[in-house]
């Protein structure tokens, strides 16, 4: 058991600790997965075609104690996934999330540590960013929230957010990294349908190799808005502006400049440290409405910073809508789609890359905790620079079944 397996299974120890002065609500919801299904471009490789079988087990686990201010979960989650076809390969994944809430009349607290093990590709479904190569990905973070109502309408917010990653040497151009950030933001309660919000954070990214360290710091002012009694619209705009320090090698004449023009002199290769700053404008905006009581809408934009293992913070813009449709009783319906663009900020990562994604999801109750979902999924990615491009198409069939709650009172 890796050092972050055991800090985490130590903190639950402590927080699922009952106490005898309160009256306590324990419960599991133990869960399990089998998928099969077909890939035309696994991991969407520009240069070949990764044409793949998958069969993956996944085994979850929510465990969670009660008490009348105080909530704890503990959620685990362990994944199996086999290749078959041009890659013929296994993979593991898993991960474990503990959060601890505790409610007070004016304050509230709230905690969470986690860690991750799994296997990278070479784009991440969720955005752009992309990893050259295939490897192990092990991460560790923690977050502490701190929230006080200081009136009827007014709340004030603490964050407190820190994460490592770390690659294995195989993943060739990642970084191992560490991020962490703090924020503080106010919310006032116009009304019963309105509020507004302003917010102010500051994150510190670095390279574990200590090569690359970037600061940032972004403010943004927000409103929320419930347009009527079945939709509700977001929308926040703010700045943000970045200073980053980089090694960088170049190269150099050690005798006058002539002579290595000459030939004479041949010059050498040093490491200096660069910066560079830059500002620019970060911005959310969100819209959902229940048109029918069987058919939901919502949609969304943003742009936001997010760490990156390619020695770069990235900036991210992106794109997505979603109907959910109830076919009957027991059948639902989703159609998604997602578009993202990312650049490497301050030229230290690589070109900017786009992902755009497509998906229909089935998803039919056959008993109270047997579902039957299928899935298909198109994806498109290409890199600015060399016009690489790349799709995938794949298809997926998943039986999950949920043991009925078990509870128990203290």
């Amino acid at each position: 058991m890796n050092l972050g397996h055991r800090a985490a299974c130590l903190a639950a120890v402590c927080v699922f600790n009952p106490s005898p002065a309160q009256a306590a609500l324990w419960a599991a919801d133990p869960s399990i997965e089998l998928s099969c299904g077909a890939d035309d471009n696994y991991g969407l490789a520009f240069d070949r075609k990764n044409r793949v079988l998958t069969a993956s087990l996944n085994g979850g686990l929510v465990a969670s104690r009660q008490t009348e201010n105080v909530s704890t979960s503990l959620n685990a989650n362990v994944v199996g996934l086999g290749l078959r076809g041009d890659l013929h390969q296994d993979e593991w994944q898993d991960s474990i999330t503990l959060s601890h809430t505790v409610t007070g009349p004016i304050d509230s607290f709230a905690f969470s540590a986690k860690t991750h093990r799994d296997d990278t590709r070479q784009t991440p479904g969720g955005s752009a960013d992309l990893l050259i190569g295939r490897g192990l990905q092990h991460g560790v973070g923690a977050t502490a929230n701190w929230s006080r109502a200081l009136s009827e309408r007014l709340t004030a917010t603490g964050e407190l957010d820190v994460d490592r990653t770390r690659y294995s040497a195989n993943l060739a151009g990642a970084r191992d990294y560490q991020s962490g950030s703090a924020s503080a933001s106010l919310r006032y309660l116009v009304d019963e349908r309105s509020s507004v919000n302003a917010s102010l954070t500051h994150q510190d990214y670095r390279t574990l190799d200590n090569a690359v360290r970037s600061l940032s710091d972004n403010l943004s002012f927000g409103a929320v808005r419930a347009l009527s009694e079945t939709s509700n619209a977001s929308l926040s705009l703010g700045a943000y502006r970045s200073r980053t320090t980089a090694l960088q090698a170049v190269l150099v004449c050690p005798d006058v400049v002539a002579t290595c023009v000459d030939g004479l002199v041949a010059p050498i290769v040093i490491v200096q440290a660069g910066h560079t700053a830059r500002w620019g404008l970060q911005y959310s905006a969100s819209y959902s409405a229940q048109f029918t009581e069987l058919t939901k809408f919502s949609a969304g934009a943003g742009r936001q910073q997010d760490p990156s293992g390619a020695g770069s913070t990235v900036r991210s813009d992106t794109l997505k809508a979603s109907v959910d449709h109830a076919l009957s009783e027991t059948v639902n319906g989703t159609l998604s789609w997602n578009r993202s663009s990312s650049a490497y900020l301050d030229g230290v990562g690589g070109p900017q890359s786009r992902l755009q994604s497509l998906a229909l999801l089935l998803s039919k109750a056959l008993t109270p905790q047997l579902t039957l979902r299928g899935n298909v999924d198109y994806k498109r990615s290409s890199v600015s620079s060399g016009s690489l491009d790349a799709r995938s198409t794949s298809f997926v069939i998943t039986l999950r079944y949920e043991w009925q709650r078990l509870e128990a009172h203290r």
